[in-house]
């Protein structure tokens, strides 16, 4: 079986943990649990092993640590479509990506979309279209395009 490392990146309390767990184990909390470091989930996509690297969120006080990056297959950069600032943050985000493993294959979840007050603007939409991500507007409360946001990485892996 082959085995693929994916990596979770973008900012705090994006729903980085709830989207892989309504993914891995159909379940989701309403408590917010804060990643320390990195949490590792598997799971079999396909005839793929895929590992699943939840990186601790960003912040102003923290960047990403790039060196959890390390043997990514593929990234999957998650914001929180109801705050705006997490949304554009994502190229910085991509950028240290980037610097660090190169370009790999890459979606993106703006997640939380069963909540109002959405923040998602055109030119964000076309930011991400003009490098080729597939964007989904998921919900790791609901499930909404939880398991295509996975599936159509593993496809561009």
């Amino acid at each position: 079986m082959d085995k693929k490392k994916i990596c979770m990146v973008g900012d705090f309390s994006v729903g980085k943990t709830s989207l892989t767990q309504k993914f891995v184990n159909n379940v989701f909390s309403e408590k917010y649990l804060t990643t320390i470091g990195v949490k590792i989930d598997t799971v079999e996509v396909e005839s793929t092993k895929l590992i699943i690297w939840d990186v601790a969120g960003r912040d102003s006080l923290s960047p990403i640590n790039a060196s959890y990056l390390v043997g990514a297959a593929g990234v999957i950069l998650v914001a929180d479509g109801t705050r705006e600032s997490t949304v554009s943050g994502l190229l910085d985000i991509w950028a240290v990506v980037e610097k660090r493993i190169g370009s790999v294959p890459c979606v993106v979840a703006l997640n939380k979309c069963d909540l109002p007050d959405w923040h998602v603007s055109e030119s964000n939409l076309d930011e991400f279209a003009s490098r080729d991500w597939s964007v989904f507007q998921t919900s790791a409360k609901k499930g909404h395009d939880v398991e295509t946001l996975f599936h159509t990485l593993v496809a561009k892996i």
